[in-house]
């Protein structure tokens, strides 16, 4: 109740909601994703005719479906989320409120907090909105209860990550726009840099190692699941040969190697990111604070 009582919360929520920019882009988004899934409910449907029976074919458009619906989703989560947090502190400073935000009895702590949570609000909402085109897949079946609540959790988890970056460099930059430029800078570098090492390693490994040591799988493996679509794509993947949602067996030289599933290393390391950012952006918040007295005895002496 305390943390809901928070006076920037609490402005932050009605300005977001208020405004005609919320209902665009949730429009937007959903269209998007209501597109692109039904074109590619109309390929997959007519790929399977005369193919397989009614029961495999239904599985196979339910399992499209729903890859396509969270894959889209994780696409816009991971660069619209970024965007909602960009201009937080930011834009205080260029209307000029920064000095006086900082200067109320709110604690930094509880200024970016209530930043923060009411973008993730938004895209809660945003994330809650596309779960019943995502259900859609249980119509034709092929898809587990499990695999549904892996992806919503992975969403919602990337969503929380990705804004304190926002967050962070909204606190750096001076004025939106750059520090919106440097959040999606950041998003890209992540996105594209990891599978840029992935490749290289592998690369490495296959010309002078071959089958790849519990070393290079650990490394690799932590590597990979920093990345939200490649190590949601590898849960999916594991389920789909077997796999438990908690443990997967990956092979290498010596044998075969017990392993965490990737989206639970992901939320780790998402967790510990977020953690990172917020701290950096709490410091970065906090008001210089100038020890006159004290230096005025000592010029004294």
């Amino acid at each position: 109740m305390k943390f809901l009582a928070n006076p920037v919360l609490a402005r932050e929520l009605r300005g977001r909601i208020r405004g005609n920019r919320a209902l665009i882009t949730l429009v937007v988004y959903l269209s998007i994703i209501a597109t692109v899934t039904l074109l590619v409910y109309a390929a997959a449907a007519s790929t399977m005719r005369g193919g397989l029976n009614d029961v495999e074919a239904g599985r196979v458009i339910g399992k499209t479906i729903f890859i396509t619906v969270m894959l889209v989703s994780l696409i816009e989560v991971c660069f619209i989320t970024p965007t909602l947090t960009a201009g937080a502190i930011s834009g205080e400073k260029e209307r000029q409120t920064y000095d006086l935000l900082i200067t109320t009895l709110l604690s930094p702590l509880q200024i970016a907090l209530g930043k923060l949570a009411s973008a993730l609000a938004y895209a809660t909402l945003l994330i809650i909105a596309a779960l019943p085109i995502a259900g859609l897949a249980f119509l034709f079946g092929g898809v587990s209860g499990t695999e549904l609540l892996i992806g919503v959790i992975g969403l919602g988890v990337t969503a929380v990550c990705y804004a304190t970056i926002g967050l962070f460099w909204s606190t750096v930059m001076r004025s939106t726009l750059a520090a919106t430029v440097m959040a999606m800078g950041t998003v890209i570098l992540l996105l594209l840099g990891i599978p840029f090492i992935w490749v290289v390693g592998s690369l490495l490994i296959d010309a002078f190692v071959g089958l790849p040591s519990a070393l290079y799988v650990y490394v690799m493996g932590l590597l990979l699941s920093a990345h939200p679509f490649i190590a949601l794509g590898l849960t999916a993947t594991f389920l789909s040969d077997g796999e438990g949602p908690l443990f997967v067996t990956v092979d290498i030289i010596n044998g075969e190697l017990l392993l965490p599933s990737p989206w639970l290393v992901y939320i780790f390391i998402s967790v510990l990111l977020t953690g990172l950012f917020l701290v950096l952006a709490v410091r970065l918040l906090k008001p210089v604070q100038y020890e006159v007295g004290r230096k005025g005895k000592g010029e004294g002496r």
